[in-house]
């Protein structure tokens, strides 16, 4: 691999070698060189061997010190990262075959512009048997990207490419306890707002019942604390617009937390 590649892919992981297996295997299906980073929070077995029987020389697998965690393990991947365009992927998603080269195609990436692609939703049911496909849907997410993601986050993580250097200085919140996504990406958007390419990128896997497997559940994305966290990203990035202020201090009522403009 050259020593500065088109595309690096972060993807932080805990203790889930069966579904990591299946995010390496989208990844190197690309038929375009990728440099991978992964970055384990934990010691596990599973994990070594995933990664040894997947990964290339080139690409780069890390078991980090620490408390567990993606944005540590997404800040050690950016601290690593040589490729000139910069995808972030959890363990239990993946990639649509010929992303990578559909991506670099467009003349959005040629210019040096953050982008965002299409995805899939698909819900899936995860047993001992390994994950089984429910239903999978179509998500365009054209015009998404709007002042609507200074109230609540509206594209996910895995659709998004950005340049190298447009990251330079920026870092995940490890002491967050959610939303450390949407407010890395508000840092982003702070800087340039990334721009929508018309390319199938990322299929988002989700857990609806029982069978997960998934780190955390929505009593943690509902609980005060991370209401809490909220308002942090909301304090952290200002509204653009007075109307969006309003919009927040509205979303924040319905959750019978007390708030004014002036907190937003």
């Amino acid at each position: 691999m050259a020593d500065h590649p088109d595309v690096t892919v972060i993807i932080p992981t805990h203790r889930r070698a069966h579904l990591l297996r299946r995010a390496l295997a989208s990844v190197k299906g690309q038929e375009a060189a990728v440099e991978v980073i992964v970055i384990s929070d934990a010691a596990d077995g599973g994990t070594d061997r995933a990664c040894a029987e997947l990964l290339s020389a080139d690409d780069i697998y890390v078991r980090r010190n620490g408390a567990a965690g993606p944005s540590a393990s997404r800040n050690l991947g950016l601290a690593l990262a040589r490729g000139r365009l910069v995808l972030f992927l959890d363990d239990d998603d993946a990639w649509h075959p010929g992303f990578i080269p559909a991506l670099l195609a467009q003349p959005a990436v040629g210019q040096g512009l953050p982008v965002y692609a299409n995805s899939t939703v698909v819900t899936e049911r995860r047993g001992p048997e390994g994950p089984e496909v429910l239903e999978e849907g179509m998500l365009d997410t054209a015009g998404r990207l709007t002042d609507e993601v200074y109230i609540k986050n509206q594209v996910h993580m895995s659709c998004f490419a950005f340049p190298r250097t447009l990251l330079d200085g920026l870092a995940f919140d490890e002491f967050m306890r959610a939303y450390e996504d949407w407010d890395f990406l508000l840092a982003v958007i702070g800087r340039q707002r990334p721009v929508h390419v018309p390319v199938l990128g990322s299929r988002i896997f989700e857990v609806k019942d029982a069978t997960t497997d998934r780190r955390g559940d929505s009593r943690q994305a509902n609980d005060y604390n991370v209401v809490l966290d909220y308002l942090y990203v909301y304090r952290r990035h200002p509204s653009p617009t007075p109307e969006v202020a309003q919009r927040r201090v509205a979303l924040m009522n319905s959750l019978s937390i007390p708030n004014t403009q002036g907190m937003v």
